[in-house]
């Protein structure tokens, strides 16, 4: 891959980021024209990408076969005029919401998994992949948080409430419930991404930095499926009330416990196992002693 090539591939890369970003706003916060500006970077997005394949073919004279980039780019650009093609013919509507995060990854595995940064010391910094996938799953972890503030205050003013008082320090209930559900949609978002992330992390180099499994990864899950039927049963069926509440209170907790709890072990080098907490810290390592 050239140069201009990449950076053409990584312009339309930022275009499908702000077209899932302007989606998120259309879900969340019900802006109509977030939607429309998302379907119009998105076809941007899908024209610079071609543009960079047809780049590529006529700087390298290879094929667009040639090279795992431009494989995986041509799969990318077949997925999105598909998708966009059902999306326009067919009484199915939001598919940008999923097209355009599924590109943004497809596109994000080629171009970033193959750098390295060998003399690095932390592993978030040796290879990039790993280090955004920690940073964009931690912002997950933001939006997450502040649901669980927002879900805590709302239980803790609607017990006040049917004692009869009234916690003049606590904010009103639906504003407790608004900060729940749109700060749950934004870590959602960010955690989903993160979490694809890491699988994809997982399933690419399994034996080389991590084991056959990943303990971080499955706890994950619970997290996910707990924000997941919140935000559905609060965005999709319309439903309020504590229940729903506590269910953020419970997918939140088993975030933290996974967050505190289950560290990585990396191997570093051959025989130097290397624990890593979740921000990257090393926490452990165990170096081969030497011999006289």
């Amino acid at each position: 891959m050239t140069t201009s090539c990449l950076i053409v591939l990584g312009i339309s890369l930022l275009l499908y980021l702000t077209a899932s970003l302007l989606m998120q706003i259309r879900l969340w916060w019900a802006h109509a024209s977030a939607q429309q500006w998302s379907h119009r970077v998105l076809i941007t997005g899908v024209v610079v990408h071609i543009v960079g394949i047809f780049l590529h073919v006529g700087f390298s004279g290879q094929s667009p076969l040639g090279h795992m980039t431009s494989v995986i780019s041509l799969v990318v650009v077949a997925f999105l005029i598909v998708g966009l093609w059902i999306e326009q013919r067919t009484s199915v509507r939001n598919l940008t919401l999923f097209l355009a995060p599924i590109a943004f990854l497809g596109l994000l595995y080629p171009l970033l998994m193959p750098v390295r940064f060998e003399d690095a010391g932390s592993m978030l910094v040796r290879y990039p992949w790993l280090g955004v996938h920690v940073f964009v799953t931690l912002l997950g972890h933001v939006g997450f948080a502040l649901s669980f503030l927002g879900a805590a205050v709302y239980l803790l003013q609607r017990r006040a409430l049917k004692r009869g008082r009234l916690n003049h320090y606590l904010p009103a209930l639906d504003s407790a419930s608004q900060v729940t559900f749109y700060s749950a949609g934004g870590g959602f978002f960010f955690f989903t991404i993160g979490l694809g992330m890491g699988a994809i992390w997982l399933f690419g180099a399994p034996g080389e930095y991590l084991g056959g499994t990943d303990t971080k990864i499955i706890l994950a899950i619970p997290t996910w499926i707990g924000f997941a039927l919140y935000l559905y049963a609060r965005g999709v069926r319309r439903m309020h009330g504590s229940r729903l509440k506590w269910v953020v209170i419970f997918a939140f907790s088993v975030a933290v416990a996974n967050y505190l709890l289950v560290p990585h072990r990396f191997d570093m080098e051959e025989g130097t196992p290397h624990t890593e907490s979740a921000l990257g810290m090393p926490t452990a390592v165990e170096a081969p002693l030497e011999t006289s």
